[in-house]
């Protein structure tokens, strides 16, 4: 494992700027609106692996969406009326990152709007391994130090970024318990973190991205 992220750190340096992996779009058993990505690269093994955990949260989509129906209340009195996935990849290199987001939404019969989760999958796509919150800062090290992504840059970036849009962030809102669980890197390979609606802030502003990368 240590040296999947040394080979890692080497690439964030000097990273080849070729496609590692195909990206095919694929509907989940025929359904119009679930769109998600199949991966093909050079490794078959790797691919598996990648495909099997984008396949695993489409899966996890549907098992949340029907839990929240019911919670609370007879799922016949608020049925869902509409849900669908989308999927983008803003980075995808050779031997290096690849970055998928999966934009999920659902619409309740009895809900005031429609709720939508970014949720973000990032794989070294010559391996297949997963590359996790927590990984971020071993990543980092070398260039930013290990703190570049701790908590508490990371609220002081996310203040910063909502000063400078006009966001309100929640009163009781204080520091960010933990790394967030959703992010993503850019064709720059910036690291950009995603929070969900109501997560720090009222419904009104969305889905919060904000890059969190530190300047050299």
């Amino acid at each position: 494992m240590k040296k999947f992220f040394l080979s890692l750190i080497i690439f964030l340096i000097n990273f080849s700027v070729a496609n590692a992996a195909q990206i095919d779009p694929a509907k989940y058993d025929g359904y119009e609106d679930l769109n998600y990505p199949v991966v093909f690269t050079k490794n078959s093994d790797a691919a598996g692996k990648i495909n099997a955990e984008i396949r695993r949260e489409v899966e996890n989509f549907l098992i949340r969406i029907d839990e929240m129906a019911a919670d609370g209340q007879d799922a016949k009195k608020n049925p869902i009326q509409a849900r669908g996935i989308s999927f983008e990849v803003p980075c995808n290199y050779e031997n290096g990152i690849l970055s998928i987001i999966l934009t999920e939404y659902v619409n309740y019969k009895n809900a005031t709007h429609p709720l939508t989760f970014r949720r973000a999958l990032n794989f070294n796509s010559d391996s297949g391994e997963r590359i996790l919150p927590q990984d971020l800062s071993e990543i980092a090290h070398e260039e930013f130090g290990e703190s570049a992504y701790s908590p508490k840059n990371l609220t002081r970036k996310l203040r910063k970024y909502a000063a400078e849009n006009n966001i309100s962030l929640y009163d009781s809102f204080q520091q960010l318990a933990e790394i967030p669980e959703d992010f993503y890197f850019d064709e720059n390979l910036h690291v950009h973190f995603i929070l969900q609606q109501y997560e720090v802030a009222p419904y009104v502003f969305g889905i919060i991205e904000f890059d969190a990368t530190p300047k050299k």
